[in-house]
């Protein structure tokens, strides 16, 4: 077959493949979970510059939720707190400190104060529960529109060059296109039903978290009426 037509091959599969890390980059952005990709455009204006966050701090995670941001220096931490709301305000936001072993510059054991923020992911409450199922729905039909374009642009751009190709170089042609468009696909249904999921579990924690806090009011409330109904029994006693 003719260099020409395995370039186009080349290009069709990036074309699939930048749509579908376009598509997975915008679901990561709906911050479910705790995605780095969320924090790249927040900047803090220290000493009055504006700073990304991976020059200023080091990142982690609390856990799957919940960022944890450590500051090269204390003293910034206001100013990328303020920075994180600009760009997140929908994050819940905790200051903290613990304190650590460690070494001096002469190898002495001594101890440290780390101070810290911590990013908390907004919880998926029924409302933000359809919000966020739309949203996907939108983002993969949008994808899922773009890919069949592609498709449509490639075998557009190829027809004409498998022109004098014979019939078992044009066989080999479709099962390479064939899979080439499989495996993006499947690649972009993955990306879309783990979506799907991770707001299924975040969504089931909210509800669970909604019913121990139902249980623990019921719990209180019959304490309370059981120590009421004890205190009018007491006070009966008494009075005879």
């Amino acid at each position: 077959m003719k260099k020409a037509i395995f370039r186009e091959l080349d290009l069709y599969g990036d074309d699939l493949s930048g749509h579908c890390t376009r598509f997975a980059y915008r679901l990561m952005n709906l911050c479910v979970k705790a995605e780095e990709v969320s924090l790249l455009p927040v900047e803090a204006l220290i000493d009055g510059d504006l700073q990304k966050l991976e020059d200023c701090c080091t990142l982690g995670k609390k856990d799957d939720y919940t960022f944890m941001i450590v500051p090269n220096f204390k003293e910034d931490l206001t100013a990328i707190a303020q920075g994180v709301m600009l760009e997140h305000p929908e994050f819940k936001q905790e200051t903290g400190s613990q304190t650590l072993d460690t070494v001096d510059e002469e190898g002495q054991p001594t101890q440290e104060e780390i101070h810290y923020l911590l990013l908390t992911m907004p919880e998926v409450d029924n409302d933000r529960y359809k919000l966020l199922k739309n949203t996907t729905d939108a983002l993969y039909n949008e994808c899922k529109a773009a890919m069949e374009v592609a498709n449509t642009k490639a075998d557009a751009k190829l027809s004409p060059l498998t022109v004098g190709e014979s019939d078992a170089d044009l066989k080999k042609l479709k099962k390479v296109r064939d899979k080439v468009n499989s495996q993006w696909t499947e690649h972009r249904e993955k990306i879309y039903h783990d979506k799907l999921q991770e707001i299924e579990d975040a969504h089931n924690m909210w509800m669970a978290d909604r019913v121990e806090e139902s249980l623990n009011n019921f719990e209180d409330e019959d304490a309370h009426n059981a120590g009421e109904g004890f205190s009018m029994k007491e006070y009966y006693q008494n009075e005879e």
